[in-house]
């Protein structure tokens, strides 16, 4: 335990990411710094021990009991930004809460689907206090929240984002199985391969086209299973689909990348094939061949095109893998897997970052054609952290029980536009761009720093190195007076998106 006074004085802002108070020490030090001018964001919900009781009043509550399993959430203030009101009494949001009778001046921005607080502001002499009444901020899905409470504790609070709309297609173009599955014949009266080319990718277009979507479609030259050479000339290679699939979209304005020559992961693995049922490569030199002859054959239909984007089968790739991949294809650039915590600890989850040997990590967050509660939590949180939506969806999870839930490709084409409508309807300020794109702008963002400084109403900001537009969340209270260098877009009540335009920008704020 620390003995003495904490000076937190120096701080612009103290995180206490303890449930034990009784190891900052002094607690009043807290209690004075937050009364002096300071804000505190308690980030998990605090032990009921004998610091806590010294503090809790000043906190904004005036009574706690013993501790609670919550679950669920309700969003009665924007601190998911878009999310006002958004309720879940969904199992994937759990908590150890306190029950908690709060001050009439505390502030409740979220609260658990029985209504026990689990956030709320309290002002508290010149400055304030930010209580997370729970344990959800240990789960990485739930980081929006952090950034939401902590842009909401500090005013005129300003922070980096991505500013990007991703979509991806895996497994297309691809070779397709001829055939017909009955339903869809029922309906459409085509077999698979017509369906496809008359059906289902018209309405992906037109869906792209009216909801401003650009889409990531990521290559498979063949779905066979060799993991040994030679790998030339696969006999369900189909250049002709890859060609007319292809051209249109790149017209669209969408672009290409590699989800593998074939639908087999580059792993060693004897596990992690068992478990996808795939074969496991013998060596990197085989793997590189195979990933140079995927490469090969888009260059011969698309000679001038150029990728860059790949997208690991099942969203798993081993260190061997990423080194076959720089072996058999110099132009790789930019790798997308997944974003959320992976149970069963196979699948490749990255963090957004340019890796050590220069490779960005851009990694995706939901999938499927339908909106479910866990994906619209998920997006919510990673727009409000990043200001950055990525989901994929396979050409085939119409065919599959378990990711088409045994719909018709009406009903969920239905349903995918829906989710394309309120994307389009809550966060019509993000950017439509391909993978490519999406990684020239995420790049020059976590290759730079932004700094801030503040002089009475004026915010100005540095960018240092700056390539081109930098894009901010900012969170204030008041009006937005004069901009310098930068453009600026309420999007929320109280929340705006600057544009820096030049490296030296000034925000001047109203009374």
């Amino acid at each position: 335990m620390r003995q003495g006074r904490l000076d937190f004085a120096p701080c612009a802002a103290v995180i206490v990411a303890t449930e034990n108070l009784e190891l900052l020490g002094d607690p009043e030090a807290l209690g004075a710094y937050a009364e002096a001018g300071g804000y505190v964001l308690l980030a998990v919900r605090p032990e009921l021990n004998h610091a806590f009781y010294r503090l809790y009043r000043k906190m904004g509550m005036i009574a706690a009991e013993d501790m609670k399993d919550t679950q669920g959430i309700e969003l009665t203030e924007n601190v998911l930004i878009g999310e006002r009101g958004l309720r879940l009494h969904e199992p994937f949001v759990v908590n150890s809460s306190i029950i908690v009778e709060l001050d009439a001046k505390s502030r409740v921005l979220a609260r658990s689907a029985e209504g026990i607080p689990l956030l709320w502001e309290f002002p508290f002499g010149q400055g304030k206090f930010m209580v997370v009444n729970g344990t959800l901020l240990t789960e990485k899905f739930n980081r929006g929240l952090f950034a939401g409470a902590l842009s909401m504790l500090e005013p005129d609070f300003i922070y980096p984002i991505f500013n990007s709309k991703l979509f991806y297609i895996d497994d297309f173009p691809a070779p397709i199985r001829n055939g017909r599955d009955e339903a869809i014949y029922r309906e459409y009266r085509r077999d698979i391969p017509a369906f496809y080319k008359e059906i289902w990718w018209p309405d992906m277009l037109k869906a792209a086209k009216r909801y401003d979507v650009d889409y990531t479609a990521v290559f498979i030259e063949s779905y066979d299973d060799r993991v040994e050479p030679p790998f030339g000339s696969p006999s369900d290679a189909d250049r002709k689909n890859l060609f007319a699939f292809g051209r249109e979209l790149i017209k669209s304005g969408g672009e290409l990348g590699l989800h593998g020559y074939n639908h087999q992961s580059l792993v060693f693995r004897e596990e992690v094939a068992d478990a996808y049922g795939y074969v496991p490569w013998p060596d990197v030199d085989n793997m590189a061949e195979a990933v140079e002859e995927a490469v090969r054959f888009v260059g011969e239909t698309f000679p001038d095109y150029r990728m860059i984007v790949y997208v690991p089968p099942s969203n798993v790739l081993d260190p061997e893998g990423r080194e076959a991949l720089k072996k058999g294809w110099s132009d790789m650039a930019v790798i997308s897997s997944l974003y959320g915590e992976d149970a069963s600890g196979l699948a490749y989850v990255q963090e957004f970052e340019i890796a050590e040997d220069r490779i960005l990590e851009m990694p995706r967050l939901t999938s499927g054609y339908t909106e479910n509660a866990f994906d619209r939590w998920m997006m919510a949180n990673a727009l409000t952290t990043h200001g950055f939506f990525s989901h994929f969806i396979h050409p085939d999870d119409l065919f599959d029980g378990q990711r088409g839930g045994n719909r018709s490709w009406e009903q969920l084409y239905r349903e995918f536009s829906a989710m394309l409508r309120r994307l389009d309807r809550t966060y019509p300020w993000l950017r439509p761009m391909t993978a490519s794109q999406a990684a020239v702008e995420m790049e020059g963002v976590l290759a730079s720093r932004a700094d801030f400084t503040r002089e009475g109403r004026t915010l100005r900001g540095k960018i240092e190195p700056f390539r081109r537009d930098q894009f901010f969340i900012l969170r204030t209270a008041r009006s937005i007076e004069r901009l310098d260098g930068c453009r600026a877009q309420k999007i929320d009540d109280g929340v705006y998106l600057v544009a820096a335009a030049k490296a030296d920008f000034e925000i001047t704020l109203g009374d």
